[in-house]
């Protein structure tokens, strides 16, 4: 029985020596690591105290360029520069970062960011590319129409490096362009003033139809003129939304005939190529003036200021864009060629046939405009030029 219950003091003295000895070690493991971070934080602080480590400096290089434009997708492309005085390169996770975002008229168009960047010794640079939100170009533009036709861009940029010796850089550019000109409604305004002109024809009293000549003194006269004159034209921008644009047109219409003419058109003819992109088009054969009844007339030796409302698709402003910002797509890097063609049909009330300003084809009108987004060194500008306004 004592043989079965008793135990070897050496082995027990053994074993209970090697499990403190272990158990030791172990109780003193945090304390040893934190004497080491602590020694080696001391010893960065020292190198960075001596000048031989330093804290990365970072910038911008260029604030953003033009990457890889195509059909589907348009790139924005943001080199940052850092400057890493310490004898190693770095390579931090995402202790280094960089965010960049692009806003036109306070839309969001473009925002990106970039995380474990590899920062070599020296001086070295790293690109940002991040890609415009072609569904948001159509909120862009009811923008840009309200303000007019000018543009604002509010671009930011952030370079973070968050370590021991860490920095970041802040960079915010704001620009506004083409504040002082409309291109797209000035080449409108221009095609319709290019309809000013006289428009009559001599027909035979005989041929006037019943009623017109009923109370005037040419009632037995052998000819009568009959047209109109077309003092000046010209357009505003009326109600936009992310589909649909609407433009004004105003026309100052004399009556220089012998009868009274129609003060409604009976068709309009009204388009927009930008970069050859077919940006706006209409067409409506049941017209009627704003400022004007349907069946009011304008009589002879009066004048007329009459407006026509249009409404026009604009579902491909995204097309556009990509072909204005595309070298290769146009006349240049953020330019537009823009072609405006506009005519009216009114009703000749003598003989019931038409009379069309202009009277052969469509009258045109060419122009173009720069912006200066992204592309460095240039500056915004339009060679697009209204009519001025019509006097009282």
């Amino acid at each position: 029985m004592s043989e079965a219950g008793s135990t070897d003091p050496g082995a027990e003295s053994a074993d209970g020596g090697g499990g403190s000895r272990l158990a030791a070690l172990v109780a003193t493991w945090p304390r040893r690591i934190g004497v080491a971070l602590g020694g080696l934080v001391g010893v960065l602080v020292v190198l960075y105290l001596l000048g031989v480590i330093g804290a990365p400096a970072v910038g911008l290089e260029d604030r953003g360029d033009w990457g890889e434009v195509t059909d589907e997708r348009t790139e924005i492309v943001t080199t940052a520069w850092v400057n890493n005085p310490n004898p190693i390169g770095l390579s931090l996770g995402n202790s280094v970062t960089a965010e960049y975002d692009i806003a036109l008229n306070d839309v969001l168009l473009a925002e990106g960011s970039k995380s474990d960047i590899r920062i070599p010794r020296g001086n070295s640079t790293t690109e940002l590319r991040t890609d415009v939100r072609n569904d948001r170009l159509a909120d862009w533009w009811v923008a840009y129409v309200r303000a007019d036709e000018t543009v604002t861009l509010d671009a930011n940029a952030t370079l973070r490096v968050n370590t021991l010796v860490g920095a970041s850089h802040d960079v915010r550019r704001q620009r506004t362009m083409l504040n002082e000109s409309t291109p797209v409604v000035d080449a409108l305004s221009a095609a319709v003033d290019e309809t000013s002109g006289t428009y009559t024809q001599s027909v035979s009293a005989s041929e006037v139809g019943d009623g017109l000549l009923d109370e005037s003194p040419l009632a037995g006269s052998d000819g009568v003129t009959v047209g109109y004159e077309v003092e000046r034209g010209w357009a505003t921008w009326g109600e936009v939304s992310e589909s649909e644009t609407t433009v004004v047109f105003h026309m100052r219409v004399h009556n220089p005939g012998d009868v009274p003419v129609p003060a409604s058109p009976d068709g309009l003819g009204v388009s927009v190529d930008m970069n050859d992109v077919r940006t706006f088009e209409a067409e409506s054969g049941e017209l009627s003036a704003d400022s004007v009844g349907g069946d009011a007339v304008v009589a002879p030796g009066e004048t007329e200021e009459v407006t026509y409302r249009v409404t026009m698709d604009n579902d491909r402003v995204d097309e556009w864009f990509t072909s204005h910002v595309r070298a290769d797509a146009g006349p240049g890097a953020e330019a537009t060629a823009v072609s405006a063609q506009f005519q009216v049909v009114f009703e000749n009330p003598a003989t019931g046939g038409q009379f069309r300003f202009p009277r052969d084809s469509p009258v045109g009108y060419d122009c173009s405009f720069r912006t200066a987004i992204l592309v460095d060194g240039q500056h915004s500008s339009s060679t697009c030029e209204a009519p001025s306004a019509p006097g009282n």
